[in-house]
């Protein structure tokens, strides 16, 4: 199963909107992020790869490595994507 977080400071109370469900256990995350500065012109983007992370752990990371870059941003975005987990059996978990 493929799940997608998307936080973005321009969403409504800030809240990240979730496609998929949160893993309770931690998994491998690829991050994709864009940080805007008051000037227009200075567009931070970068990539990352966070290993074995819970989704609160996710969050914790990611705002820190959004404050190294600067609390002086306009904007603020990161997607962060993960794969695997449990399938669910599609006969309810009967043998045939």
């Amino acid at each position: 199963m493929t799940r997608t977080l998307f936080y973005s400071t321009a969403m409504p109370n800030e809240q990240a909107r979730v496609t998929g469900g949160i893993p309770t256990k931690p998994m491998r995350w690829h991050v994709d992020y864009v940080v805007k500065t008051p000037g227009g012109l200075t567009v931070v983007q970068g990539e990352k790869t966070i290993q074995h992370a819970t989704f609160d752990e996710l969050r914790a990371v990611m705002d820190h490595t959004i404050g190294e870059i600067g609390n002086e941003a306009t904007f603020v975005s990161w997607r962060a994507t993960t794969h695997g987990g449990k399938k669910k059996s599609k006969n309810g978990g009967r043998s045939r």
